[in-house]
């Protein structure tokens, strides 16, 4: 299996696990990294991650979903997005 496959594999069973289970596999990934690869590990630079990636986790109220799927339509409208192919061949450039 390629590490692009073993990659979406992983990203797969992430999307499928409940709450419990990823607070398991985020144990274990930083157990691993600790192991096997410590100098990919700068505890500052995972905080600031999170607090980025938690920022943008937010409950809405149904008024403020309806907005933003409203503005989110009107780029569309407006041609403000890119396609699926050009979304994969920026993420093949990470």
């Amino acid at each position: 299996m390629s590490a692009e496959q073993l990659k979406e594999r992983l990203h797969l069973r992430i999307e499928q696990a409940d709450e419990k289970l990823l607070g398991v596999l985020a144990d274990m990934a930083e157990r691993l990294f600790e192991a096997y690869q410590p100098q990919a590990l700068d505890q500052t630079d995972v905080s600031q991650q999170q607090a980025d990636y938690s920022r943008h986790l937010r409950p809405l109220s149904r008024e403020a979903m309806t907005e933003e799927i409203g503005k989110a339509m009107e780029d569309y409208e407006n041609g403000r997005f890119i396609t699926l192919d050009e979304s994969s061949k920026e993420a093949g450039s990470w």
